[in-house]
């Protein structure tokens, strides 16, 4: 019942079998990509700031859009989140042309 907050962004998978230190890189990518606020406060409340950053700034599966909006809260350089660099942008931007 702990991980049933997380039920709508996790259609997939049992989130009861979710393990909350093995799978948090998982766990946060898709709130911070899919979350309301009901579970932004979760991971807030389950996970550290430092660790939340930390997958911001490594994730390549956030969404530009998702990615700058976090950027910006957390006050982290654009240059400093993989998913915002120019590099990666244009790799993604030559797989998904829209």
């Amino acid at each position: 019942m702990r991980n049933e907050i997380l039920k709508p962004i996790f259609w997939n998978l049992d989130v009861e079998n979710l393990d909350l230190k093995k799978n948090s890189r998982q766990i946060i990518e898709q709130v911070l990509e899919w979350g309301d606020l009901p579970q932004i406060c979760w991971i807030w409340k389950n996970y550290s700031k430092e660790e939340i950053i930390e997958v911001l700034k490594r994730s390549r599966q956030l969404s530009k859009k998702s990615a700058n909006f976090w950027a910006n809260y957390y006050q982290i350089p654009r240059d400093e989140v993989k998913c915002l660099n120019k590099h990666f942008l244009a790799i993604h931007r030559s797989i998904w042309p829209y």
